[in-house]
């Protein structure tokens, strides 16, 4: 069941982001390796009511947050375009515990963003990772989602952009 999360998801929340971190770490991809996201953030984003989980019997497997606030990195893409126009919903903080890695889950997990994006009467959805993720990457293709270009976040570190029209 893909849900809004709430204060008691917390610990499984972060302890997801952890197992998430390590993984990268392992593959040598510097994603989520500088301290972010942390509690700190995760507990804004239960605030603001824009974060989401997925649970399978009982328990959380797998976090998203999805926006509807715009992105200001996406406002210029480099090597491409974005596809649709705005408003667009964006996906941000998309994990899956260590256990269901390599599942299929995450198309759960990414279905349950794309279904709180349509809610809101929004036909358009962006994501961005890490150059190196091609875990990531290779999951958001399977999806249906397509490659527009090089975004930069604020530090300046490039992300590949992605965007999946939900009509």
């Amino acid at each position: 069941m893909f849900r809004q999360a709430t204060e008691a998801d917390l610990p499984a929340i972060l302890s997801i982001i952890r197992q998430a971190q390590a993984y990268l770490a392992s593959q040598g991809v510097d994603q989520w390796q500088d301290g972010t996201p942390n509690a700190h953030m995760m507990r804004g984003d239960l605030r603001d009511g824009v974060s989401y989980v997925l649970e399978w019997d009982g328990e959380v497997i797998g976090m998203a947050t999805v926006i509807f606030t715009g992105e200001p990195t996406y406002a210029v893409i480099e090597g491409g375009a974005w596809a649709t126009p705005e408003p667009y919903g964006c996906i941000h903080r998309f994990a899956l515990s260590a256990a269901h890695r390599g599942t299929g889950v995450s198309g759960k997990l990414m279905a349950g963003a794309e279904q709180i994006i349509r809610g809101r009467g929004v036909s358009s959805a962006r994501i961005d990772t890490h150059r190196d993720n091609l875990v990531m990457q290779g999951m958001l293709k399977k999806n249906g989602y397509t490659p527009r270009g090089m975004i930069y976040l604020a530090n300046g570190d490039p992300r590949v952009a992605f965007e999946k029209a939900l009509t």
